[in-house]
């Protein structure tokens, strides 16, 4: 066992649909195979398809070390939503 400051988590994140949202603010931007460019409308996002996946893989496997529950797209969208309604007035 490693000491406190030294050990490491491994989550699995599911990759299923991470082309398909904004890493930034999960916003869903569909796009075709074909289309290699996340554009997104909401955060002004704008990037490579694939580093945008990528970027949001490692914020689900973020997510997941705080709630054990996240390890997909899906379950981190619904997580963010569920935030973001508790915010409101």
């Amino acid at each position: 066992m490693l000491p406190g400051n030294l050990a490491k988590k491994l989550s699995r994140v599911d990759p299923k649909g991470t082309s398909q949202y904004c890493w930034e603010c999960l916003n869903k931007v569909s796009k075709s195979l074909s289309e290699r460019w996340h554009s997104c409308p909401r955060c002004g996002q704008e990037l490579d398809r694939d580093y945008n996946s990528a970027l949001l893989i490692q914020k689900i496997g973020l997510l997941s070390i705080q709630e054990e529950d996240i390890t997909s797209v899906k379950t981190a969208v619904r997580a963010y939503l569920a935030e973001e309604s508790r915010a409101l007035p």
